[in-house]
């Protein structure tokens, strides 16, 4: 069979959490299928270069119409066309959408549908109004009630849409993100070049994520704050990530002569690099309010990370024990944290060696199977 897939969202020259699981979940399932054929489909006045996903898959097209994203979006809102394989130019046995976006579905064309949250649902205080607005048009109920499946990468997400949409839970899949072979605890080389890049300090804890609201950093630093005051230890926090809506004010703070010292902002990292920054660092901190997965926390428990995170959503979920959890909305429960893990003997190495084991539960390959089947399963 032939599979469309929408692969809009890869026009950005730095992908997002998004496009990092389309790229990685495509890479995986053009590797282990060897029958099926697929066409990925972008649209924009710049053609991406998805050549390192497509090369060496000779059922595998990509087709690129150069016409502004906007305009098409505006004709999908308004008029509910062109569909998806009008704009592709090529007729489709199934339909794989691997996050929402505004598009048009042939009639009964089998359609799978990947939400990976619905921070936009629960939590709308967390976006822009002009993300609102976006929500809104792009219509996730109706697109939830078409698509014949449902992908999502947690129980506690599948459990929302459950609740939201009332899908019915056999037409709801929960395939759990994968993480590379990349994240690994054995040192590279290019470890130690990272620290002169980056003017990396001696010891730190790494947040590594996009700086929003959602992921509650007002509150990481003041935890982080008061266990520096409390432990008298010199204990650095290394940001690195997009600067996100309403990440001013934040950006501001830690500018401040109070924070300059200690506090290190990278912006964003490649993805090559963030193995490594994970590596270096005492301690990954993650006290983000809402998570339908929370990949970064995977990715640093393959490292050998030990993780401070929330006990909110997905996360409890996925360290499943391999973590300590906190209370997002109290910061002091953060420095409580930091205060039981590096006064606690032994219990970095416990943790480290938990979230390896956790880690090796999930993988891109079996992701990438687990979706084969759903595919199959739905055309």
């Amino acid at each position: 069979m032939n599979i469309l897939v929408d692969t809009r969202h890869l026009n950005e020259p730095q992908p997002s959490g998004i496009g990092e699981y389309t790229i990685q979940l495509l890479t995986a399932l053009f590797k282990i299928d060897h029958e099926n054929s697929y066409t990925l489909i972008t649209v924009g006045l710049r053609r991406p270069d998805l050549s390192g996903l497509i090369s060496d898959h000779p059922r595998v097209v990509h087709r690129h119409r150069t016409l502004p994203g906007k305009l098409i979006n505006a004709s999908l809102a308004l008029f509910g066309q062109p569909t998806l394989e009008e704009i592709a130019g090529v007729k489709s046995d199934l339909i794989f959408l691997p996050n929402l976006n505004f598009v048009a579905l042939p009639p009964g064309r089998p359609t799978v549908l990947t939400l990976h949250d619905l921070s936009f649902a629960h939590f709308p205080q967390f976006y822009s109004g002009r993300m609102r607005l976006w929500h809104r048009l792009v219509k996730p109920p109706q697109l939830v009630a078409r698509a014949q499946h449902l992908i999502c990468p947690s129980q506690s997400t599948r459990q929302d849409l459950n609740r939201l949409y009332r899908k019915a839970q056999s037409q709801i899949a929960v395939i759990p993100h994968g993480c590379g072979p990349e994240f690994t605890p054995a040192p590279s080389p290019r470890d130690q070049d990272l620290v002169k890049q980056y003017d990396l300090p001696s010891r730190f804890a790494l947040f590594l994520g996009t700086l929003e609201p959602r992921k509650n950093l007002f509150a990481l630093i003041r935890g982080l704050r008061e266990y520096r005051s409390q432990a008298g230890d010199d204990l650095h926090l290394v940001l690195a990530g997009h600067r996100g809506w309403k990440s001013a004010d934040f950006q501001k703070m830690i500018r401040e002569p109070e924070y300059q010292s200690w506090i290190h902002y990278l912006n964003y990292v490649p993805g090559a690099d963030r193995p490594g920054l994970m590596r270096l660092a005492q301690v990954f901190l993650w006290p983000s309010i809402y998570e339908g997965f929370g990949l970064p926390v995977l990715e640093a428990m393959a490292c050998g990370l030990p993780v401070i995170t929330s006990h909110t959503s997905s996360l409890p979920e996925i360290t499943q024990g391999a973590a300590i959890l906190i209370d997002p909305y109290n910061s002091r429960d953060l420095a409580r944290a930091l205060t039981e893990l590096f006064a606690s003997p032994g219990l970095p190495q416990k943790l480290s060696q938990a979230g390896l084991i956790r880690a090796h539960h999930y993988s891109w390959e079996q992701a990438a199977r687990q979706t084969l089947s759903l595919f199959q399963k739905n055309a």
